[in-house]
């Protein structure tokens, strides 16, 4: 059948015209029976219908609405001078609108997501001014054909369409994008099912709420008037649907206008942030590059927030490196500029590594060393607030400059994700979901994070894949953390973490690190392994962290021997202090 349908475009389209009109004829007619209103109008529920499905069949769609009304007009009684105007109009009222969306969403494939304010704005005013111009041919056609037509009834007429936009259409629409992105993943396997991004959410669920409360303050007031007033059903459902409009548009517009600031000042500014370190991969010069940084940065420059703290560390960063590079222009070997480039992504990816925080409840050291001019493990700790400190180390697939881009993109979204106050599971989820979405290089990282109660000393932590930490409580020796180690991060869409708790004591002392370590070769291909790294750290648990961190090192190195390393080699220790 579909086959068939493929070869004869024009028959799809007559099934498609033949569905939607029954669709539209089979919701429409409980309406008729039991929502009438008067003579000429009742509450039309499938009033949205043209519009929605002109949205996404095109004509198809409204003329299979059109004929579909034709039909229950001349079913009704109606005379040829007003079903056949009414056909026209039902032409009008669903295929324009559709391709007023259309034309705006000409650049978006999925044009049926709402995840910007802007659309759910723009689908607001088409719903309004589509609303007004069919209320406005009904009352015309009415008084032309001599039938009862006032401004009340332009009123329900104008309110029954444009609320029946609403409630049916953003549930429609949203939908409808749930459906496009299952297609377009069967037809392109490396996309994400079911993609919403954080302000999509937000506006969805605002919006669905928005309806639903709409609808229980238009149930209320139906009760209210039906049963204390005498009034005739027109002015009835007037009364009803001035409720339901004035609740739905003062929940609407002020969470609009809430979530627009939201968006311009908060989830733009990240989105941009987040691209930068994409920049490096452009096929472009350096110069263009640093350029793009800082036109990338330079509306958020003023920013009090973090988002103007971050945008000016990358200007001031990539000012640095195009002082660098011109100094490094004079020179014109090709090698020489090769090698000029891998140390400028070097420093790049240098800068990115937080510096040891300092306070008197903790001791912290961490150090990278690299296979090649640029790796692809990477460490972070900062303050979540003042009671919380985030501690992180990871792996990413791969080495050189393509790991090393990849590092940049997973740490500013693991970053984002611990300091909006996720937990550690949480924000491996939220990380892993957005790095699926665009990850087209089929790269992963392994990740161990946690985050620190230093009023409580308990350590919240999830291991993605990673190696095991190795733990010292005070008094004792090192010994490897037991823990489950989940999924990778960036392997597969829709994985769940789950945390453990570590009750540290002063004294207590965390040493995390990357595989590069217990993998470490020597000239017989013997691997360092676990038990020469717990008798490192066990003959150098008393000494000051960076001490013990340079110790395991240089074990490493003299296991190594004359063998080339081959892997990233990467460590972080954190221990609580004594009288904390």
């Amino acid at each position: 059948m579909k086959e068939r349908m493929k070869k004869h475009p024009l028959l799809t389209k007559v099934v498609i015209a033949l569905l939607c009109g029954l669709t539209f004829y089979l919701l429409g007619f409980p309406c008729r029976i039991f929502l009438k209103i008067s003579d000429t109008t009742e509450v039309r529920l499938v009033a949205a219908l043209p519009m929605l499905f002109s949205m996404t069949f095109g004509l198809p769609g409204a003329l299979g609405c059109a004929f579909a009304n034709l039909f229950s007009d001349i079913q009704s009684g109606y005379s040829a001078a007003v079903f056949i105007p009414g056909f026209l109009i039902q032409i009008i009222y669903g295929y324009i609108p559709a391709k007023v969306w259309h034309y705006l969403r000409r650049n978006n494939i999925n044009k049926f997501r709402l995840n910007r304010v802007h659309k759910v704005v723009e689908y607001l005013i088409i719903s309004t001014a589509d609303a007004l111009l069919v209320a406005f041919l009904i009352c015309l056609l009415l008084k032309c054909v001599g039938l009862p037509s006032n401004f009340i009834l332009g009123e329900n007429i104008f309110f029954n369409n444009l609320l029946a936009m609403i409630v049916m259409g953003i549930p429609y629409l949203s939908l409808s994008s749930v459906v496009f992105q299952y297609k377009y993943h069967r037809a392109s396997p490396r996309n994400t099912i079911l993609s919403f991004s954080l302000n999509e959410k937000f506006l969805l669920f605002i919006l669905l709420l928005s309806i639903l409360i709409s609808i229980c303050s238009g149930i209320a007031a139906y009760n209210v008037f039906h049963y204390r007033y005498n009034l005739s059903n027109l002015d009835l459902w007037n009364k009803v649907y001035y409720s339901v409009v004035i609740t739905l548009n003062i929940l609407i517009w002020g969470s609009l206008i809430h979530l627009r600031f939201i968006e311009s000042t908060v989830i733009k500014p990240i989105e941009k942030m987040s691209e930068i370190a994409m920049i490096f991969s452009h096929d472009s010069t350096m110069e263009k590059k640093l350029e793009e940084i800082s036109n990338k940065c330079e509306k958020y420059l003023k920013y009090t927030t973090e988002i103007g703290a971050l945008s000016r560390s990358y200007v001031d960063m990539s000012r640095k490196i195009d002082d660098y590079l011109n100094h490094i222009m004079a020179m014109t070997a090709e090698k020489q500029k090769e090698h000029t480039a891998l140390e400028i992504a070097t420093a790049i990816q240098l800068a990115a590594l937080p510096k040891p925080l300092h306070s008197k409840r903790f001791e912290n050291y961490a150090m990278m060393d690299p296979a090649l001019e640029v790796g692809g493990d990477f460490y972070d700790f900062f303050f979540i607030d003042e009671d919380h400190i985030a501690l992180c180390i990871a792996d990413v697939s791969g080495k050189g400059i393509p790991a090393a881009l990849f590092m940049m993109v997973s740490k500013i979204i693991l970053r984002h994700n611990l300091m909006n106050g996720y937990s550690p599971a949480e924000a491996l989820v939220r990380t892993n979901q957005e790095i699926c979405e665009n990850n087209t290089v089929d790269m992963f990282v392994s990740i161990l994070c946690g985050v620190l109660d230093l009023k409580t000393n308990v350590l919240t932590f999830c291991n993605a894949g990673h190696e095991k930490p190795a733990l010292l409580k005070k008094g004792k020796e090192f010994y490897l953390a037991q823990i489950k180690s989940f999924f990778v991060v960036g392997g597969m869409p829709g994985i769940k973490y789950q945390n453990f708790e570590l009750q540290m004591e002063p004294g207590d002392i965390m040493f995390t690190y990357t595989d590069g370590i217990p993998e470490a070769m020597n000239e017989n291909n013997e691997e360092f392994g676990n038990d020469r790294m717990l008798a490192a750290l066990n003959a150098s648990k008393d000494k000051p962290l960076e001490q013990l961190c340079k110790d395991v090192r240089e074990a490493v190195r003299t296991h190594a021997g004359k063998a080339p390393q081959f892997d990233d080699i990467t460590m972080v220790a954190f221990r609580i202090n004594e009288g904390t």
